[in-house]
């Protein structure tokens, strides 16, 4: 499945947290992979060999990076949008682990085959049909794609390497970088036993459990997807606020071999813990450009942490901008920020069944009567200043009145000038939005009239009063100086940003939980067109 792939070496920069891909050698990566007895070590070890954590921190600090698309002579699609003319598309979409690999594939290469899967959803109208076609080929014609949650090697993704198999339909070159090794004993690896005393239910949770240690990596990870070559990668990896391996490890019951559980137990056990090698970290890209003065566009694709407070958060946005400072290039940044507000992602038991259990179906039978159908906002984020900042992470923030801890991230990010005193463009010019909304980043974030379109959501929400979040963000900086400044060049500046819901809910069930979302960047100057 990873055949073909052309892994990059690194090479150790001045920073420690920073490796910088110097060539590409072309070559099977899988002798640069974790063993399944790896995987079982590091599940068990919390300080390993010097050996082994030589290899984990070389699969931790080296993308997988794959230009066949060059090679095979493929272009750039370059959309016409009115009144801009070529632009460069990009899209992001936090894909769910690639679960909905089917419907995930046809949304972004057919049309025509996206729509089988829609004509089994009895609910469209006409008017949301051609909602949806009007998405599908927006974000068809996307030349870049960023994607967090992408699995190489799960068994829950039928041990896919999502980010090639995607790269290979859509003929487009990409680069992957790991952010976490899954190394849970029982619920990933399969090496500890766990047994339920009905012998029915029990064969169904070892069939369930039984892992194929030839095709299990245990990879997970974030991927950027381009039509245009890939001449640098690196990942960047950055400040924990989160210990997956130790907290998740110590804070969950010990499972002795052979031990019978009930199964609401057993469940709530494996829907509330991800014991994991790694962290969060930011996969940054230039792609060669040739329209744009530079002749590169330098893309940032990371996922901020969930399981710490908004303050943590900003300390991993400080490290990724930092890493970018030098640059000349217009840049875009991007991906799932998990601006909740709160020290968790919102979620629901529903959303941790699909992305952890295979038999899903089976355990939601077995466990129903356990959870109180209120019991599944638990673990959600009911903010108290709900009418302030609903969907706005961006709102103002002043304690007690009106909070919102989230907003001194994106100060931060206003605030950061790079070395040649360009800066993101958090302008919001309304003639550059879908609908003429204007405010703060208007115009690269799709609003709504209260907030931002959420880009999260629960599979029921209980009327949108809870259970949708803006999560998800694209950040452009193009050749300005003034964030705010209206009027300036509008080169590669964010146009006709599209948070396309209604393409991820055309089908039962959605595609995934997160909805994708694309922005238009003019590769010439609009005003000489």
């Amino acid at each position: 499945m990873v055949m073909g792939l052309l892994f990059s070496l690194f090479v150790p920069s001045a920073r420690p947290q920073e490796e910088s891909v110097a060539t590409h050698e072309e070559g099977h990566p899988d002798a640069a992979l974790l063993s399944f007895d790896d995987l079982r070590t590091l599940s068990s070890t919390a300080k390993p060999e010097e050996g082994l954590q030589a290899r984990l921190d070389t699969v931790l600090t080296t993308p997988f990076v794959h230009n066949d698309a060059g090679a095979a002579a493929v272009r750039p699609h370059r959309p016409i949008t009115q009144g801009l003319g070529p632009v460069l598309r990009v899209a992001t979409w936090n894909i769910e682990r690639g679960l909905n690999f089917e419907l995930i594939r046809s949304a972004l290469t057919d049309a025509n085959e996206f729509e089988k899967f829609e004509n089994d959803s009895k609910h469209l109208t006409g008017f949301h049909k051609e909602l949806v076609r009007s998405q599908l080929n927006t974000l068809e014609n996307a030349d870049v794609f960023i994607l967090n949650e992408v699995d190489l090697g799960m068994k829950r993704t039928e041990y896919r390497d999502v980010a090639h198999d995607l790269a290979v339909a859509l003929h487009m070159n990409y680069a992957y970088g790991v952010e976490f090794v899954e190394v849970d004993p029982v619920f990933a690896l399969g090496t500890e036993q766990v047994h339920l005393p009905d012998g029915q239910q029990d064969q169904r949770l070892q069939e369930d459990l039984q892992v194929d240690r030839e095709l299990y990596r245990g990879l997970h990870g974030t991927a950027i997807l381009s039509r245009y070559p890939i001449r640098n990668a690196r990942i960047v990896r950055l400040p924990v606020c989160y210990d997956w391996y130790s907290k998740e490890a110590k804070e969950v019951a010990h499972i002795e071999k052979g031990k019978r559980w009930a199964a609401h137990r057993l469940f709530k056990e494996r829907i509330s813990r991800e014991i994991r090698r790694g962290g969060r970290m930011a996969l940054i890209v230039e792609l060669a450009i040739p329209d744009l003065p530079t002749g590169e566009a330098t893309i940032v694709a990371t996922h901020l942490e969930n399981r710490c407070a908004p303050g943590c958060r900003v300390r991993q946005m400080n490290a990724v901008l930092a890493s970018v400072k030098q640059t000349q290039n217009p840049v875009v940044l991007a991906g799932d920020l998990n601006t909740t507000g709160r020290n968790n992602t919102p979620t629901s038991v529903r959303d941790e069944i699909m992305s952890r259990v295979t038999d899903y179906q089976f355990w939601i039978g077995q466990t129903v009567s356990y959870f109180h159908p209120l019991g599944i906002y638990r673990h959600a984020l009911f903010p108290v200043h709900y009418l302030h900042g609903y969907n706005d992470p961006t709102a103002y923030h002043i304690p007690i009145l009106w909070n919102n801890r989230e907003r001194a991230l994106f100060n931060t990010v206003e605030d950061f000038r790079f070395a040649y005193e360009r800066a993101f463009d958090f302008s919001g010019e309304p003639e550059r939005t879908l609908r003429g909304r204007s405010r703060t980043l208007a115009d690269s974030n799709e609003r709504a009239a209260k907030g931002f379109i959420p880009t999260y959501s629960f599979a029921r929400d209980y009327g949108g009063l809870v259970g949708r979040f803006k999560l998800d963000w694209i950040l452009v900086k193009p050749f300005v100086q003034n964030p705010r400044r209206n009027g300036q060049s509008g080169l590669f500046a964010p146009y006709f940003p599209e948070t396309m819901r209604a393409l991820n809910e055309s089908v039962n069930d959605r595609i995934c939980d997160h909805a994708p979302m694309t922005v238009d960047l003019p590769l010439k100057e609009p005003m000489q067109q």
